[in-house]
C-alpha cells in the first residue's frame, strides 16, 4: 500500500477544510453533527477523514472557545475564532466587564497553550466599547 501525505487548508475560520495531495485537490471534508465527512471530491478512505477530524479538533481553535464559555459562563456569551491568533468575546449585556476583565487576565493563562501568543477582543452584546487583552507567550524557565 502507498504512503499518502495530506495537507488541510480552508480560506477562513467557518469554512470547511480542503484535502490535497501534493498540488492536487481531492475534496473537502467538514464536521457535520459531530462527525467528520468528505462533503465533496474523490474517495478519501474514512478512517482517514476521521484522522483529520481528530487533528483538526485537538487544535486550539477548536477547543478554547467552549472553554472559555464554560469557565466563564455568568460573563461570556459567545467566543468568535476571527484566526489562530485573535479571538472575539462576547459578553452578555447585564456583565461587569471590568470584573470579567480581572478574572479572563489572570485565567486564560492557565486555559491557553504556552507557546501561543493570543489577542482577545472583549464587548458586550449590543455595545459598540471594547477591550482588549493580549496573553503573551510564556517563557519557560527551565530551558
Amino acid at each position: 500500500m502507498e504512503d499518502i501525505s495530506y495537507q488541510l487548508m480552508r480560506a477562513g475560520m467557518q469554512d470547511p477544510w480542503l484535502v490535497l495531495s501534493g498540488c492536487k485537490v481531492l475534496g473537502i471534508i467538514d464536521e457535520v453533527e459531530g462527525s467528520w465527512i468528505q462533503i465533496v471530491g474523490e474517495d478519501i478512505p474514512l478512517m482517514v477523514i476521521e484522522g483529520m477530524g481528530n487533528l483538526i479538533n485537538k487544535q486550539q481553535f477548536s477547543w478554547l472557545p467552549d472553554l472559555i464559555k464554560k469557565q466563564w459562563p455568568k460573563y461570556v456569551l459567545d467566543v468568535i475564532v476571527e484566526n489562530l491568533q485573535h479571538y472575539e468575546i462576547i459578553c452578555h449585556k447585564e456583565a461587569c466587564t471590568k470584573r470579567f476583565r480581572q478574572r479572563f487576565t489572570l485565567g486564560v493563562h492557565a486555559l491557553a497553550e504556552r507557546e501561543s501568543a493570543l489577542v482577545f477582543k472583549v464587548r458586550c452584546f449590543q455595545k459598540s466599547d471594547s477591550y482588549e487583552i493580549i496573553k503573551a507567550p510564556a517563557i519557560d524557565r527551565y530551558v
